[in-house]
């Protein structure tokens, strides 16, 4: 008996793991797709659920005075980029991370982890936001953005298992290649410059190239979310996704690569 239940938890580890996915995929897709006070509610949600884990494995209390600080000041930059006044959002990020430094001097912290808490969740957050807002593509350009992303995950994971070959970062994450990183970026390009074709966007070509540094970017979140929880000595950000650990977890690329589409936005290269 003992054999026929081991023999069972891998795939009921997976069924768990593709049901929560799913689940989490389609709430994403329905609130892109109602915008709005949706939208904004699930950032929200999601932000706060995030300042929440990495103060978890940063400051070992994800519901302390530093959470609560961190949890205030991307609240506040997030409420005020919601009337679109996105500068005066970035300058209360500032503040929050200039304040979250203060208050770490006064307890004797001389590192870095509480000045990241706010930028790492809030601008992000506020990129999303401000994706989702445009007023002439926001819907179609968060749908790419996430193919994107979606599609380097899938890429790096299916090229890093068949190809294998050196490792990327062996000491921070010894499971991605540089196959892997290689076929995450040739995957974005793929799907990104699909989806803006298939979505309406201008200029395909151009989203496919973009799509391909989102990838690389998107990567890089992965890798650096690999390195903070290395250093702390934790596997995962958090168990509020079963199946996945945390939000840190699954949306570490997302971290990195929302800001980097919003600027590539911003700068007119799309």
């Amino acid at each position: 008996m003992g054999a026929t239940i081991e023999s069972r938890l891998p795939g009921r580890d997976l069924s768990l793991r593709v049901a929560s996915g799913t689940v989490l995929a389609l709430v994403g897709l329905g609130a892109v797709h109602a915008g709005g006070g949706w939208f904004v509610a699930l950032v929200t949600v999601i932000a706060f659920l995030l300042v929440y884990e990495w103060d978890r494995i940063a400051e070992g209390d994800g519901l302390g005075d530093m959470a609560r600080l961190h949890g205030a000041f991307v609240g506040a930059a997030l409420a005020v980029g919601v009337f679109g006044l996105f500068a005066v959002a970035l300058g209360v990020v500032a503040v929050g991370a200039a304040v979250s430094w203060w208050f770490a001097a006064k307890r004797g912290l001389r590192r870095p982890w509480p000045v990241l808490a706010v930028p790492y969740v809030a601008l992000p957050c506020l990129s999303m936001l401000w994706l989702r807002f445009d007023a002439e593509a926001g819907t179609e350009l968060t749908y790419w953005l996430l193919v994107s992303i979606w599609a380097t995950d899938t890429g790096a994971y299916a090229a890093g298992r068949t190809i294998g070959g050196p490792k990327l970062a062996p000491r921070i994450s010894p499971k991605k290649t540089w196959a892997g990183l290689i076929g995450g970026v040739a995957a974005a390009i793929v799907a990104g410059g699909l989806t803006a074709w298939i979505v309406g966007l201008p200029d395909p070509l151009a989203f496919a190239l973009v799509s391909g540094i989102v990838g690389a970017w998107s990567q890089l979140g992965d890798l650096s979310e690999s390195a903070v929880k290395r250093h702390f000595g934790v596997k995962d950000s958090s168990n509020l996704i079963p199946g996945h650990g945390g939000f840190l977890d699954r949306l570490d690329g997302l971290l990195f690569a929302a800001p980097a589409a919003a600027l590539a936005v911003l700068v007119g290269a799309l």
